[in-house]
């Protein structure tokens, strides 16, 4: 009997198109998704300033916790961790308690020009309180009086620079619009925990009225009011109920709670999702239980997988999905549905499976003849950035292999303006039924199923490999391109193996390699060089090892780093701050014990599928991790030999011997 077939129906694999495959599977899911009670969620959540150490997040956390229990969900917990600004879990360190409670900016006595709650964003998180009246400054003056408030015309002069002399001179807050480009926009703004200093973020025009008070030598009124008392940072827990809680979990599905108010996408929508896809998996007979996070953005999933490897709870899930911003309505917001693969440092089937259930989704409308399925709204897929929490679980310190469901562009994110209207109620089940169709798999499989799962896999690993090929305009360098191509064929191979614990036909299993492995061979014909290049190259130089505890935290290496490199590597979040934290993030995580820095480099720009903003900034980043202390040299002599398929293969083992990397 096959996973999916309930106690006498046929199996999930009946053919993949056919009522009982994947498409069925899919499509039944799709429309037992609720959207309607999902908006409702989204609507509600999006009412609390989910600040990570805040009153507001803890009221989110219960309103969560209970809906999870309502919907079906077993064994729900809220688990209470510090929000002192000093525990840590490896290297992410917990918030700060901090609770703003009003915010008010005026000139001249007049009613307040800036005022929060009402104008939402406007204060930046992590306010210190103030009450008075204080002149105005700007960066270009040469002295600040004492007190001062300063105007700054954009998020980027934000810098150390400023900050220093805020600290020299005695500022009391600063005042900038960080949308200049957006006039109804107040973009998000953060003051490390426990700051003297307070912050405004405010429309343009707000700030050019500012501006023109200045110059005519006026002061400004200023209250800030916050509630800095000890708190806690909850994380909501929950798993399905229809199978023993002592399990391994088959997948877990994931999704940060925090932000401020409205945080409509980002992210209360992932949140909802999450619930959404409990509800429907609460209600299925499953072999292997699903389990749900919701917790504040990295440090609280952090804490959490921290006590569950620290303590050994229970083992790590096979796999997991994250839903961030998964409700954009396409056409307002300006991006697609973003599939993110997990990293390719650890193969696996859930890449496949994610994508196949995307693809299965029903049509949102049909040709004229009836013939074609006509989607209104658009996806892609990306390789592993790990801006989310899917970050903490794919790094190589924890072994978990994670997918990302998304979007981007959004030009609404992380501003005043990422309201309930800009969340589209059928997007938002689309990612729901994506996430639970996966999880269902995941946790309800047999080897019939493992067998269909083994061609999916395949076919999948295929596309992936025959993109590699030259095209028209030509790929950036023969050598790279062959290389990926290699990178690829490895990565599928091995995933091959992921499928072994759930019963797949080991003969079935050899027959796909091999026809991998003949494809690698024709494919590497279309280039001159044949498979000149295909192997990565043996390490000339010392091997680098990771030297930091838990996974990659790139706030706390910024932390680490000497202000020389921490002044060039802010300057390069400012040109491009998209491709700079996954270039980073690439290299951090290439890092292997065996790779050499110009391995870690190709390897990098291999697996990210982007080249540095400047040449050497590969060289550049791993010497400011050296100069931290978070990567250390190991000699030659000491360096194992390993290819990409050991490396790859010890990777897949961990993962279902229920270890870590």
């Amino acid at each position: 009997m096959s996973g999916f077939s309930g106690a006498s129906g046929p199996g999930l694999w009946d053919g993949l198109s056919g009522p009982s495959g994947l498409n069925g599977l899919v499509g039944g899911i799709h429309q037992r998704i609720d959207a309607d009670e999902a908006m409702g969620w989204v609507a509600r959540l999006a009412e609390w300033d989910r600040y990570q150490g805040s009153a507001g997040i803890a009221d989110a956390a219960d309103f969560v916790a209970g809906e999870a229990e309502r919907v079906g969900l077993a064994d729900v917990e809220v688990l209470s961790l510090p929000a002192d600004g000093r525990t840590a879990w490896w290297t992410y360190t917990a918030p700060c308690s901090w609770t703003p409670r009003a915010a008010h900016l005026s000139l001249n006595g007049l009613p307040s020009m800036v005022s929060y709650p009402a104008q939402p964003y406007a204060l930046a998180a992590n306010s210190a309180a103030t009450d008075g009246e204080m002149p105005l400054a700007v960066p270009r003056d040469s002295r600040w009086p004492p007190g001062a408030l300063v105007l700054v015309g954009s998020a980027a002069g934000l810098g150390p620079g400023l900050f220093t002399r805020m600290e020299a001179e005695k500022a009391s807050g600063f005042c900038v619009t960080a949308r200049p480009d957006r006039t109804e926009q107040a973009g998000r703004v953060e003051l490390p925990g426990g700051s003297s200093l307070f912050g405004f973020s405010v429309f343009p025009a707000q700030l050019d009225e500012l501006l023109r008070a200045h110059r005519r030598g006026e002061r400004a009124r200023v209250v800030v009011d916050v509630d800095t008392g000890p708190r806690r940072m909850p994380v909501v827990v929950a798993r399905t109920p229809s199978c023993p809680a002592e399990e391994g979990d088959a997948c877990l599905l994931g999704a940060h709670l925090c932000h401020p108010a409205p945080g409509a996408n980002d992210n209360a929508s992932g949140v909802a999702a999450a619930l959404a896809a409990g509800r429907v998996l609460a209600g299925r007979s499953l072999r292997r239980p699903v389990r749900f996070v919701w917790a504040p953005e990295f440090v609280g999933l952090a804490a959490y997988v921290h006590q569950v490897v620290e303590e050994g709870i229970r083992p790590l899930p096979s796999m997991a999905v994250n839903l961030d911003m998964v409700g954009e309505d396409q056409r307002r917001c300006g991006g697609p549905l973003i599939v993110e693969y997990g990293p390719e440092y650890l193969p696996h089937y859930a890449n496949a499976l994610v994508e196949a259930c995307v693809r299965a989704l029903p049509p949102a409308a049909r040709s004229y003849s009836g013939a074609v399925g006509c989607d209104t709204w658009a996806w892609r897929t990306t390789p592993f950035v790990g801006a989310s929490d899917h970050a903490i679980l794919a790094d190589r310190a924890i072994g978990c292999p994670a997918v990302q469901l998304g979007h981007w562009p959004d030009r609404f994110n992380h501003s005043s303006a990422d309201t309930l209207d800009k969340v589209d109620p059928q997007e938002l089940r689309r990612s729901a039924a994506i996430a639970a169709s996966a999880a269902a798999v995941a946790a309800t499989a047999d080897g019939r199923d493992a067998d269909r799962i083994t061609q999916l896999l395949t076919r999948w690993t295929a596309r992936r490999m025959t993109a590699c090929l030259p095209s028209a305009d030509g790929p950036p360098s023969e050598g790279l391109a062959v290389a990926r191509l290699t990178r690829r064929w490895h990565y599928g191979r091995v995933a091959l193996h992921t499928l072994r614990p759930l019963g797949a036909s080991p003969r079935l299993l050899d027959r796909q390699a091999e026809f991998l492995a003949g494809l690698h061979s024709t494919l590497s014909s279309a280039w001159d060089d044949g498979l000149a290049e295909q192997r990565p190259p043996s390490p000339r130089g010392p091997g680098l090892r990771r030297d930091w505890p838990g996974p990659f935290n790139l706030r706390a290496l910024m932390g680490a780093m000497a202000e020389k490199d921490r002044q060039w590597f802010l300057e390069e979040l400012t040109v491009d701050r998209g491709g700079c934290y996954a270039a980073a993030m690439a290299l951090a995580q290439s890092i292997d014990g065996s790779a050499d820095a110009a391995a870690v480099i190709r390897i990098a720009e291999l697996d990210s599928g982007i080249r540095p903003a400047t040449a050497d900034f590969g060289e550049r980043f791993l010497a400011a991790m050296a100069g931290a202390g978070w990567i250390e040299e190991v000699a030659a002599d000491d360096v194992p030999e390993l290819g990409a398929d050991d490396v790859a293969a010890a990777g897949a083992r961990r993962i279902h011997e229920g270890g870590t990397a």
